[in-house]
């Protein structure tokens, strides 16, 4: 059996070595859709045994373009299972590595994976990964999961990676873990607001899908850069962490 992992990155060159490098050891082919990086995160993955593709389309499509690669690793490397991630999961499972952990599942077409945000703290170690360097997450997970989805011809992985759906009715087993670090410093905070607010605008999709990147935007071209730096430091970074965080690193 082959189980394949895809993404589609955009200026991540922070982070994609190490995640990529996990998910290596997780699965048997990682494929990556790079869409348009300017930051070093190319030249990094064609340092990395995976299969690497252009995506020069600026609009954020993200479930036909996700759906694509899927098909790609069906129809090319032969993949029984495919595992959606992003560039900032650090994705496993309790049970082993996930290929096997999938290999054992029969009867279930979606396996889910609880999704745990990191949170930069002021105690962090700014020197390491954020991976590493980030240890302290939310108490609870996230309220939507994260899929692995058995590979079809009917397959459709939905926009932001949190389901998957197919001709028929698909259940659900959960099974894996994704250690999240979505913000890791007012820098690339606002790098991500941006492009994720002009990936939005080149689309065609309701303006309530990418709301919060629509906003960034806003906020970038009205008031600057430096605004959303302290959206950063309001929202997603904190100098002492507390009670509703816990220390845990990813595994």
């Amino acid at each position: 059996m082959t189980v394949a992992a895809v993404t589609m990155v955009r200026d991540e060159a922070d982070i994609i070595e190490t995640t990529v490098r996990h998910m290596l050891t997780q699965v048997d082919v990682v494929i990556v859709a790079d869409n348009r990086s300017v930051d070093g995160t190319r030249e990094i993955l064609e340092g990395l045994p995976v299969h690497l593709l252009d995506d020069p389309e600026r609009g954020y499509y993200q479930s036909e373009k996700m759906t694509r690669l899927a098909h790609t690793a069906r129809l090319d490397h032969g993949a029984d299972w495919v595992v959606p991630f992003d560039a900032d999961e650090w994705w496993y499972s309790p049970h082993g590595r996930i290929g096997d952990v999938l290999d054992d599942v029969t009867a279930w077409p979606v396996v889910t994976a609880e999704l745990y945000d990191h949170v930069a703290t002021g105690v962090d170690v700014l020197e390491l990964s954020p991976v590493h360097s980030m240890g302290w997450r939310r108490r609870e997970p996230a309220p939507l999961p994260k899929v692995a989805c058995r590979a079809a011809a009917d397959l459709v992985i939905e926009q932001g990676n949190h389901g998957a759906h197919y001709d028929a009715h698909a259940p659900q087993t959960p099974g894996l873990v994704v250690r999240h670090f979505p913000y890791r410093s007012p820098e690339q905070f606002a790098r991500k607001a941006i492009n994720g607010a002009e990936a939005y605008a080149a689309t065609d999709l309701p303006d309530d899908i990418g709301r919060h990147w629509r906003e960034y935007g806003r906020i970038a071209a009205e008031h600057g850069e430096e605004a959303l730096h302290d959206v950063f430091r309001r929202w997603f970074w904190v100098a002492e962490p507390g009670d509703d965080l816990i220390y845990d690193p990813a595994p």
